[in-house]
C-alpha cells in the first residue's frame, strides 16, 4: 500500500516521548532536544522524510516525533507517510540532486533486500539501490505470533491454524510470510487471512482466525506499547517464542538481517520475539553535513553506540559522515 498524505505538524510543546534507553534505542526524551536552546542549522532546502507507516498506526508518531526533534534542532523536514518499497524506488530514475534531501525511514526487512534487489516479487526493488545509506537506527519494534488457543504454545501448534496478517505487499508480510516458512517450516500447513488491524478483534472472539502477527509491540520509555492493546486483553492471548534456530535460518534464508527481540508481557514474564528495527537512511550524495547536524541532534538524548545498532551493519552500507561520527565516537563497523 502507499500513502500520498504530506502532513506538517505543531512545535515543540506538542511532543511526546518515544524510543526506550533500556532497549538501546535512539530516541530518548526527544521532546528535550526539540525544545533545546542550541540549533544546528543546515544549508539547502528542508528535508523530507519518508515514514513507512500510515498515519493510523502508532509507529507513525515515533517519525512525526522525530521531525518534530529534527525541526528543533533547526533542521527544517516534512514527515511524508509514504509506504516501503515506494518511497525508495519512487527514485529509481532521479538524480543525486534530486533525491538527496528525500530521506526514507525503513525496516530490517526492507534496509539489506533494497541496496542488494532482493525479496519477494509483489515486495520487490526493481533494481539494486547501491547508494542508499544507513545514518541512524531509530527505535526497535518486537514481531512474533499472537495466538489465542491455549493449545497453540509451539510453532508446530500452528498447523491447521488460521493466522489473520496484513495483504501483500507489506513488509509485516514479507516477515510473517518467511518466519512461516525459513524459521518454522510451516508456511505450507498455515491458512494466512487477509486482515486490517480494526478487524482484529472480531476476528479472533468470533473464531475466524487463531493468530496473528499485526500486533506489532512497540519498545518505547514508557513501555511496551502494542498496536491493537485490545488483543492482548483477550482470554488466552499469548505470544509465540522465537528461538535462535530460527533467526539463523531466516537469515541465511533470505535478504535480510534479523536478530531477536526480548519484550515482557507482564513483569517477570519475558518472551523472546523478532526485533523489526527502524532506522533513518539517506543517499550517498546527501550533503555530509546534512547528515552530521541530524547525528548531532540525535546524539543530545542517546549514546552512538545505540545509534549504530542494527542488524548486519557494515561500513559499507554507511553513510560516510556517519561512518567518521561513530568512528569518532569509539564505534567502528565492518
Amino acid at each position: 500500500m502507499a500513502f500520498d498524505v504530506w502532513a506538517t505538524w505543531p512545535p515543540c510543546h506538542s511532543l511526546f516521548r518515544w524510543g526506550g534507553a533500556a532497549a538501546s534505542l535512539i530516541a530518548v526524551g526527544l521532546s528535550a532536544v526539540a525544545c533545546a536552546d542550541e540549533k544546528a542549522e543546515i544549508a539547502g532546502p528542508a528535508l523530507t522524510i519518508y515514514s513507512p507507516a500510515p498515519p493510523s498506526i502508532m509507529l507513525h508518531d515515533h517519525n512525526v516525533a522525530l521531525g518534530e526533534a529534527l525541526r528543533g534542532c533547526g533542521i527544517p523536514n516534512t514527515v511524508v507517510p509514504q509506504a516501503l518499497p515506494r518511497s525508495i524506488t519512487q527514485f529509481s530514475d532521479a538524480s543525486d540532486n534530486d533525491k538527496k534531501y528525500h530521506l526514507p525511514i525503513v525496516t530490517t526487512i526492507d534496509f539489506l533486500p533494497a541496496i542488494h534487489h532482493r525479496g519477494p516479487a509483489w515486495h520487490s526493488y526493481g533494481r539494486p539501490y547501491t547508494d542508499l545509506k544507513f545514518v541512524a537506527s531509530l527505535y526497535d519494534v518486537a514481531f512474533g505470533v499472537l495466538a489465542f488457543d491455549d493449545t497453540i504454545r509451539l510453532p508446530a501448534d500452528l498447523k491447521g491454524k488460521r493466522i489473520g496478517a496484513p495483504p501483500r505487499p507489506s513488509a509485516v508480510r514479507v516477515y510473517t510470510e518467511a518466519l512461516l516458512r525459513d524459521g518454522w517450516g510451516l508456511l505450507g500447513d498455515v491458512e494466512i487471512v487477509d486482515m486490517k488491524p480494526n478487524d482484529l478483534t472480531t476476528a479472533v472472539t468470533g473464531g475466524t482466525v487463531n493468530a496473528t502477527t499485526w500486533n506489532l509491540i512497540s519498545l518505547s520509555a514508557d513501555g511496551p506499547r502494542p498496536m491493537v492493546p485490545p488483543l492482548l486483553e483477550i482470554e488466552d492471548a499469548h505470544w509465540i517464542p522465537v528461538g535462535s534456530d530460527a533467526v539463523q535460518k531466516l537469515n541465511e534464508a533470505n535478504g535480510f538481517e534479523v536478530a531477536r527481540s526480548a519484550y515482557s508481557p507482564t513483569p517477570g514474564n519475558e518472551v523472546d520475539l523478532l526485533s523489526f528495527r527502524q532506522a533513518l537512511a539517506a543517499w550517498e550524495a546527501t550533503p555530509d553535513e546534512t547528515v552530521s547536524a541530524i547525528l548531532g541532534c540525535l546524539k543530545k538524548n542517546e549514546t552512538p553506540h545505540a545509534m549504530a545498532t542494527w542488524p548486519g551493519l557494515k561500513a559499507q552500507y554507511t553513510h560516510k559522515a556517519a561512518l567518521e561520527f561513530f568512528a569518532n565516537h569509539g564505534v567502528t563497523l565492518d
